[in-house]
């Protein structure tokens, strides 16, 4: 297990990023039979996500502060604290996707729903509450290992001809542009900026060479499992909508083995994603409520961020406990809300990138500057294409 010594938060964070609701996304998405659409837009991500996710690295070691104290330092604390606030109230949401997953994958193999709820509940915190940061990331990384389980699902298939023709065959249609919203924001949500700054100064990324090869790896492993994921929905030619219960749809489209394989996968996924995000918010709401952020190297999951840290998973678990949700509703609607907020995320973020005073010589230049500017356009577009269809 030496390869994890190589690989840091980049890495964790992405892979985390697709997340349950983001992987149920996916495989909605495929099953929508647009492939030829929705492969081009998932490569097409691939740079936007590296060059958000470069700069908050470039901010983290440039500041070398947390992400809300360099928020506060630039924007002041009342626009700190509103920004803290909706992603929290955004980050909520997304827990409640990572639970249902959890739990669905954990009925599927003949759970209870409510001790499904239950022991993904019990796992989060336990794992969570783990106080040396850099030992709860390679604990998290090893865990990621499990995500491979979606490449034998696909395996499994053994598509014919007719499925690879009508996973590419798809017409255009309206709901095309709220797919690809979705699609955006799984593919780079607003924690994850949080996420890769605190995570850098706590685990000490030593250079900005070594945290670009850790995002670059982190992109390529979250663009193939997209993909493979994308595959598995197109492929498994299920009767029906696949939005009511994902899983349950493609163990009826696929069979036992598939199906198995594929909730391990969701499990695991939303577990890394539920501790992340939510290791995330306990940083973000640290800093914002107390203004000082816990020492380096210690997670943000004590003291008196204890108590909001349970309480919001608490909540989240909660939701779950009616088993009669639509999980693929619930999914795609949590990861376009991210993308809604995105330009906001993103334009404080490039403020602080051309600020000279916090970035000294790391500060952001005009070519990199229009390509921000750009991604900041593609999100408020999708956003406007998806709500005018």
């Amino acid at each position: 297990m030496l390869w994890i010594l190589a690989i840091g938060p980049g890495v964790l964070g992405l892979a985390a990023d697709n997340d349950a609701g983001g992987m149920l996304s996916y495989l909605v998405t495929g099953a929508a039979h647009h492939l030829e659409w929705f492969v081009f837009a998932l490569m097409s991500m691939v740079p936007v996500t590296y060059t958000i996710q470069e700069l908050a690295l470039r901010v983290a070691i440039a500041t070398q502060m947390p992400y809300s104290h360099v928020l506060r330092v630039r924007f002041g604390r009342w626009w700190t604290a509103i920004n803290g606030i909706v992603l929290h109230l955004l980050n909520a949401l997304i827990l409640v996707t990572e639970f249902l997953g959890m739990t669905a994958a954990l009925h599927l193999i003949g759970f209870p729903w409510w001790s499904g709820v239950a022991i993904s509940w019990g796992l989060v915190i336990g794992v969570t509450a783990y106080r040396h940061y850099p030992s709860l990331e390679r604990l998290l990384l090893m865990m990621a290992i499990f995500n491979f389980a979606f490449i034998p699902a696909l395996i499994t298939l053994h598509p014919n001809p007719h499925a690879w023709q009508q996973a590419f065959g798809g017409t255009f249609t309206s709901s095309i542009f709220f797919l690809l919203l979705s699609l955006a924001g799984n593919a780079i949500a607003p924690w994850m900026i949080y996420w890769q700054q605190n995570a850098v100064w706590s685990g000490n990324v030593p250079s900005l060479s070594f945290g670009r090869k850790d995002i670059r790896l982190g992109v390529l492993a979250q663009v193939v499992m997209a993909a493979i994921v994308m595959l598995i929905g197109a492929l498994a030619n299920g009767r029906g909508s696949a939005l009511a219960n994902p899983l349950q749809w493609l163990w009826a489209a696929a069979g036992p083995a598939t199906g198995r394989l594929f909730a391990l996968g969701i499990f695991d996924a939303g577990f890394l994603a539920a501790c992340t995000i939510s290791l995330s918010s306990a940083w973000m709401l640290s800093e914002v409520l107390h203004g000082t952020p816990p020492p380096r190297a210690v997670t943000p999951t004590g003291g008196r961020s204890r108590w909001i840290h349970i309480s919001t998973l608490t909540i989240a678990a909660a939701c779950v406990m009616w088993p009669h949700l639509s999980i693929g509703s619930i999914a795609l609607w949590a990861q376009a809300l991210g993308a809604l907020w995105m330009p906001i995320s993103l334009i404080m973020l490039i403020v602080i990138g051309r600020d000279i005073r916090l970035m000294g010589p790391l500060v952001i230049r005009r070519r990199r500057l229009i390509a921000l500017i750009a991604i900041v356009v593609l999100f408020v577009t999708l956003a406007a294409l998806s709500g005018l269809a």
